[in-house]
């Protein structure tokens, strides 16, 4: 439904109550809402009650004439705007001027038309709606240029400003600013004018600046240029230093390490590939450094992160120091840029513990080895974190452009195997890349795919070197050994793909495989009745320290319906002294599950008689390098006699590794040596030949009983298998 509007609401005011009444008849039947007073005074009044949308004044009245009426209308609320209609009976342009003086909007003279006379007042009504509405919409668009932000300016093609709609506070000058440039830096007023000029061709341009001010931030602008009519342009002013502030905090998030405000690895790549490509254009050099901190997992592990972290700040700003003596400047010690003269370089952070360093400006290799002797020697004083004094050492691998890479992903990739060289070569050292690493590195890398096949495509299979008790030589147990059958290259040595395995994490994944098969010949041979003995299996360092491997271990163990005792875990000797306690808590716990554990290797670690003696052990396995020359050495006989002596006091089982000869043989029976394993009495052999050597077991202890002779204990033993 649409809303009829309400009449115009008339105020007439004349003393002559005739004339009254004629406008009262005439405008209400035009339409309007009449009110008629007598005087001037009351018109005030009744203005003062509530304003009218017209007011008609006559000029002469007694009380309060028509100018005075007026002018004190004005003076009311809302009275500025509303409109009023003088009527005069005089003509002359004194009365005229004397009623716009007082402020009337219109006027007219008697005798009054009074048909035209209501015309007269709608378009009177009509201008000040017009003018009420155009008032308000300049409020608004000054209020909302007042909350705009941005600076608003009409220029003409020679950059003076016309009009300044909204200035921006802090410019130059501010508002008595005459020309564009006056309020830009002198940096930047060449571009100013070069984008104003581009704007007046049609085109919108804009540049950016910034200001100064001593003892304030930095402020950064932004100025567009829009092309306008008449050969003018407005140009737009905005402060972008939020803006500014946030890119470059995100800059510093994606380039730059949180932890010890270094380079990261984006960074740096980008870094290399400009040294490399200005190396190209100046036939230069460079050489890239991958530090790696030694076994820095240990400490995270053992006193946590937070010293972790706080540790490796400590690095880096020992490593910025070393670069910065490396360039002279000792002082270099805020930035990760250690340049100066001849040598540029950067420093940065890669991963947890690792950090790369580019160098370029002398001869790469004597560069690099001098950058490798102070980075070693910088770390080489122990460091003082948390209340503890501790020691870090770093493997350095060292590749050279363009002897050894012609992009940044190859020197990366070859400092890298260098590095892995470094470590496996004892740690603390620095290595050169060179083609046997490479050579290397593709074999393993090669290795590494096809064992993964090989898991998945049944390549592996687990044999058994059984164990005999020594005197008897009736099998007691076996060792369960993983082999890998290349359908190519034939059969891998075990401990090129286990090392593989334990780099690339693959080992869990082998471990699981190799129990879970163990566990099925088991029960096979269980269900055709042959009486399975002790069973030995060797357990990853990497796994043994998990406690979800160690669960694993007897989840699967439990899955199969076997009793854990006829489980026997091997464990090196070296792997248990990497943390002894931790050690000592693992093997507590595998006894909890009902395993029986075995130390293997024993002799070749460090293993101190005090954590022997507290390790929950069963069996002590004597190495097969001392049983090797036990015939020939009298140093290895003294040590294997004591051993033995050793683990039985300790209430140990003793078994020696790599039996091959009778005389070692009777060495190790004279010796009181519990349990041998070895070629004498059998290779590892597959599942189905070791079920037979079960079945005929019985047989080869009866005869071992009955001889002493070493021939015709041969014999029997060949005769068996």
């Amino acid at each position: 439904m649409i809303g009829i509007e309400p009449a115009v609401r008339v105020l007439v005011a004349d003393d002559d109550a005739i004339l009254r009444e004629i406008a009262r008849a005439t405008l209400e039947a035009a339409g309007f809402s009449v009110q008629a007073v007598s005087s001037g005074d009351a018109a005030v009044a009744a203005c003062g009650l509530r304003l009218p949308d017209v007011a008609l004044l006559d000029v002469e009245m007694s009380l309060g004439n028509g100018y005075q009426a007026c002018a004190n209308i004005r003076m009311l609320p809302g009275g500025a705007t509303l409109p009023i209609v003088m009527v005069t009976g005089l003509d002359d342009s004194t009365s005229i001027d004397l009623a716009y003086e007082a402020g009337a909007t219109d006027f007219v003279v008697k005798p009054l038309n009074w048909p035209l006379l209501a015309h007269r007042i709608r378009y009177v009504s009509r201008g000040a709606r017009t003018l009420e509405a155009l008032w308000v919409s300049e409020q608004k668009n000054a209020a909302l240029l007042k909350a705009i932000p941005d600076g608003l300016l009409l220029v003409n093609g020679s950059g003076v400003i016309d009009h300044c709609f909204n200035p921006v506070a802090g410019l130059r000058d501010g508002e008595r600013a005459r020309h564009i440039v006056d309020m830009i830096p002198k940096g930047s007023q060449a571009r100013a004018m070069e984008c104003l000029a581009t704007t007046l061709r049609g085109e919108p341009a804009e540049f950016e600046f910034s200001l100064d001010h001593e003892g304030q931030p930095t402020r950064h602008l932004e100025c567009r240029y829009l092309p306008n009519a008449g050969g003018q342009v407005l140009a737009i002013v905005r402060d972008i230093t939020e803006r500014k502030e946030t890119q470059a905090r995100i800059q510093r998030l994606a380039y730059f390490d949180a932890l010890t405000g270094l380079p990261n690895r984006e960074w740096i790549g980008d870094y290399l590939s400009r040294s490399l490509a200005e190396a190209r254009v100046r036939d230069g050099n460079v050489a890239v450094l991958y530090v790696d901190l030694d076994q820095f997992k240990r400490i995270n592990d053992t006193l946590g992160h937070d010293t972790g972290d706080a540790l490796l700040r400590q690095v880096a700003e020992r490593l910025r120091g070393s670069l910065g003596h490396l360039t002279g400047r000792e002082s270099a010690t805020q930035g990760a840029d250690f340049s100066a003269r001849s040598v540029h370089g950067q420093l940065a952070r890669v991963g947890g513990d690792e950090f790369i360093v580019v160098l370029s400006g002398q001869p790469a290799m004597l560069l690099a080895e001098q950058a490798a002797e102070l980075i070693l020697a910088a770390l080489a004083a122990p460091f003082q974190q948390g209340g503890y004094e501790l020691v870090v050492t770093p493997s350095i691998g060292i590749a050279l452009f363009p002897e050894h890479g012609s992009d940044g992903q190859n020197l990366l990739k070859n400092a890298d195997g260098a590095m892995y060289e470094a470590k496996s070569s004892g740690r603390n050292q620095f290595r050169f890349f060179n083609d046997t690493l490479n050579v290397r590195a593709l074999r393993r890398l090669s290795l590494e795919m096809e064992l993964r096949r090989a898991m998945e495509n049944s390549q592996l299979e687990v044999y058994y070197q059984p164990k005999y008790e020594t005197r008897g030589l009736g099998v007691v147990g076996g060792e369960a050994l993983l082999r890998w059958f290349h359908p190519e290259r034939g059969q891998i040595p075990t401990a090129d793909f286990v090392a593989v395995a334990e780099e690339t994490g693959l080992v869990a994944d082998l471990g699981r495989w190799t129990l879970g098969q163990v566990c099925r010949d088991l029960c096979a041979w269980r269900a055709v009745g042959l009486d399975v003995p002790s069973m030995a299996v060797n357990v990853s360092g990497r796994e043994f320290m998990r406690p979800d491997i160690l669960v694993r271990i007897s989840e699967t163990v439990e899955q199969a319906r076997l009793p854990p005792a006829i489980f026997e875990l091997e464990l090196t000797e070296g792997v248990l002294m990497r943390d002894a306690d931790a050690g000592r808590r693992s093997l507590l716990a595998l006894k909890e599950f009902g395993f029986s554990l075995a130390m293997d290797d024993f002799g070749t670690g460090y293993c101190s008689l005090n954590y022997l003696k507290r390790f929950p052990i069963d069996t002590l396995k004597i190495d097969r390098s001392f049983v090797a020359d036990i015939g020939t050495d009298p140093d290895d006989a003294a040590i294997v006699r004591a051993i033995i002596v050793l683990g039985h006091d300790l209430n140990l089982k003793i078994v020696a590794e790599g039996v091959a000869t009778v005389e070692q043989l009777r060495f190790l029976r004279a010796e009181g040596c519990d349990m041998v394993q070895g070629f004498l009495m059998s290779h590892p052999v597959p599942a189905r030949a070791f079920a037979a050597l079960l079945r005929s077991a019985t047989v080869v202890q009866a005869a071992a009983n009955r001889s002493d002779d070493a021939e015709s204990l041969l014999a029997r033993l060949s005769a068996s298998r």
